[in-house]
C-alpha cells in the first residue's frame, strides 16, 4: 500500500486530500450549462436521497453519478460527489472511478490523481478502465510523457494494461510528433502479452505520412499484412493522402483499386483526398475518373470535393468547366462555402473575367456568406490588373466600411503594385509614406515594388533612397532588390555605384 501511495505522491499532479473539496464548484453554478429536464431530475433525486435517514446504499448514488458522467455533465457529477463526501457517505471503487472519469473529461488532472490517491488510501485497487481513463486524460492534455511515466510506474507495481491503453499511448505520441517513440511502444507491447491491432498501426502510419515519410508508412502497412492484421478504410485513406503529398499519384490510384478489390469500401474522405491530390498536380482527367467512380459507388460528394475540382480546372485554365461544377453543386444539394467562391473569383480574375468575378462576389453576399480577406485581396488584385483602379479603391473602401476585415500587408502590397504598374507611382509613393502604413510590418516585397517602379522610370535617386530607407527600417534587401537596382544603374552608366552594390551584395552572402 505504501508503495502505491508513493507512486501517486511522486506524480506531479498530486493534490493534498484536504484541497479536494475546495476545488469543486457548487451545484448552483452548473445548471445553466446543462439539459434542464434530465439534469434537474438527476440532481433532485440525488438531493432527496441525501436527506433520507438512513440514506440509500452508495450503489444508488453511484448510478446517478454514472448517468451524469455518460451524458457529459462532469461538473455536476463532481459537485454532487462533494455533497456525498460532506455527508460522510463512503464511496466505493465504482463511485471514485466515475469521479476520475469526470475529472479527466474536464481536463482537471490534478483532481483526478487526488481521487486516485484516495482509492489507494481506502485499500482499493483501480481497474484497467480507470487507469486507461487517466492515461487518455493526460494524452488529450498533451502530457504524453507523464502518461508514459504513469504506465511505467503502474507496471512496476504489478498492474497490467490492455490494447486500449497502448492504442491511447501510441495515438498520443503520434499526435505530439513523437512517432519514433510510438514505434518503440508498438515493438514493445508483445512483451506484455498484447497483440498490436489495426488502430495502433493506423495511428503510426498516419503520423509517418503527415511527416512525408511515406516509404516507412508503406513498410508498416506491409508488416500489417504479413502479420494478418487487415488494414481498414482509415489505414488506406491515410496512405492515399501520404502518397498524394509526395506526388506518387499513380501509386495512390493503384491503392484505391486494391482497396476495392479487397472489398474495403472507400469513404468520402478517401475520394476527397485522392481527388484533391490529383487536381493539385493538374491531373484533371484522372480526378474526373475518380469522381465518376465515387458517384457510381453511391458516395455523396461534399463541398470540399467540388472545391478541389473547381480549383483543378482553374489551375489548367479551364475556368468554364469550373463554372459548370460550381453551378452543379446546387443541383446536388451541396451549398458552396466561402472557399468555393474564393476559388471561382480567383479563377475568373486570372482569366481576366473580372466582371464575372464581381457577379460571383455579389451572389456570395446575397447568400449571406461573408467574404473573407482572401476574397477582397483577390478581387482588388484582379481589378488593378485590369486597370480598373477606381473600382479597386471603391472595393477597398467597401471592405473598410463593412468592418468585416481590415486590410493586411497583402492588400497593401497588392495596391502599391497595382498603382505602380498602372503608372501611378506618385499615388503609390504617397500611400507608402502615409503615417497609417506604420501599422504594417513592411517587408522586402513592399520595398522591391517601389524600388522596381522607380528604376523602371529612371528615378535612380529615389530608388537608392528607398534602398537606404529599407536598411534603416531593418528590412533586408534580397537578390531581387540588388538585381533591380544594379541593372538600372548600369543602364544609366553609373558603374561605380553599381559595383559598390555588387560588393555589398557579395559581402552579405547573396548569389549574383
Amino acid at each position: 500500500m505504501r508503495q502505491l501511495l508513493h507512486v501517486i505522491q511522486l506524480f506531479p499532479y498530486s493534490v493534498p486530500h484536504s484541497t479536494l473539496r475546495l476545488c469543486f464548484p457548487s451545484t448552483s453554478s452548473l445548471h445553466s450549462h446543462s439539459h434542464p429536464q434530465s439534469l434537474d431530475e438527476a440532481v433532485d433525486s440525488f438531493t432527496r436521497m441525501l436527506s433520507m435517514r438512513p440514506p440509500p446504499s452508495i450503489i444508488q448514488f453511484t448510478k446517478i453519478l454514472g448517468s451524469l458522467a455518460k451524458t457529459n455533465h462532469f461538473p455536476t457529477a463532481i459537485s454532487l460527489f462533494q455533497q456525498l463526501q460532506a455527508r460522510g457517505i463512503t464511496p466505493n471503487l465504482f463511485t471514485l472511478s466515475i469521479v476520475i472519469n469526470c475529472c479527466c473529461g474536464m481536463g482537471r488532472m490534478a483532481l483526478a490523481f487526488s481521487v486516485l490517491a484516495k482509492i489507494f488510501r481506502m485499500g482499493f485497487q483501480p481497474d484497467t478502465v480507470t487507469l486507461n481513463t487517466l492515461i487518455k486524460g493526460l494524452c488529450l492534455g498533451g502530457k504524453v510523457e507523464k502518461a508514459l511515466h504513469l504506465h511505467e510506474r503502474m507496471l512496476d507495481q504489478g498492474f497490467r494494461f490492455n490494447e486500449v491503453t497502448y492504442g491511447t499511448l501510441i495515438n498520443g505520441l503520434c499526435k505530439t510528433g513523437h512517432t519514433a517513440a510510438a514505434i518503440q511502444v508498438l515493438r514493445k507491447i508483445p512483451l506484455y502479452g498484447i497483440v498490436p491491432n489495426v488502430v495502433m498501426y493506423s495511428s503510426i502510419i498516419d503520423s509517418l505520412c503527415k511527416d512525408t515519410l511515406v516509404s516507412e508508412a508503406i513498410h508498416l502497412y506491409l508488416e500489417m499484412l504479413a502479420k494478418g492484421i487487415s488494414p481498414d478504410v482509415i489505414t488506406y485513406t491515410t496512405i492515399v493522402d501520404g502518397l498524394c503529398l509526395v506526388g506518387q499519384l499513380k501509386e495512390a490510384i493503384d491503392l484505391l483499386n486494391h482497396m476495392m478489390l479487397k472489398n474495403i469500401i472507400p469513404n468520402v474522405c478517401t475520394y476527397s483526398t485522392l481527388i484533391d491530390g490529383l487536381c493539385k498536380k493538374g491531373r484533371i482527367k484522372d480526378a474526373e475518373n475518380v469522381f465518376a467512380i465515387m458517384i457510381k459507388k453511391g458516395v455523396k460528394p461534399e463541398v470540399v470535393i467540388y472545391n478541389s475540382l473547381m480549383d483543378g480546372y482553374c489551375l489548367v485554365n479551364e475556368v468554364d468547366k469550373a463554372k459548370y461544377v460550381f453551378s452543379t453543386m446546387a443541383q446536388s444539394r451541396v451549398s458552396p462555402d466561402v472557399w468555393s467562391y474564393n476559388i471561382m473569383i480567383n479563377g475568373l480574375c486570372k482569366s481576366k473575367l473580372v466582371d464575372d468575378a464581381l457577379n460571383i462576389f455579389e451572389d456570395m453576399c446575397c447568400k449571406n456568406l461573408f467574404p473573407d480577406l482572401v476574397t477582397y485581396n483577390t478581387l482588388i488584385d484582379g481589378l488593378l490588373k485590369s486597370r480598373r483602379i477606381d473600382d479597386a479603391l471603391e472595393l477597398l473602401q467597401k471592405m473598410h466600411d463593412e468592418g468585416h476585415h481590415s486590410a493586411d500587408l497583402v492588400t497593401f502590397n497588392t495596391l502599391i503594385d497595382g498603382l505602380c504598374k498602372n503608372g501611378r507611382i506618385k499615388d503609390a509613393k504617397e500611400i507608402f509614406e502615409h503615417p497609417s502604413t506604420k501599422v504594417y510590418n513592411l517587408d522586402t516585397w513592399t520595398y522591391n515594388i517601389m524600388i522596381g517602379a522607380f528604376c523602371k522610370e529612371g528615378l535612380l535617386d529615389e530608388a537608392l533612397s528607398y534602398l537606404s530607407k529599407m536598411k534603416d527600417n531593418g528590412c533586408l534587401p534580397d537578390v531581387v532588390t540588388y538585381g533591380i537596382t544594379i541593372s538600372a544603374l548600369l543602364e544609366k552608366g553609373e558603374k561605380i555605384k553599381a559595383e559598390k552594390l555588387v560588393h555589398e551584395m557579395i559581402s552579405k552572402g547573396l548569389a549574383i
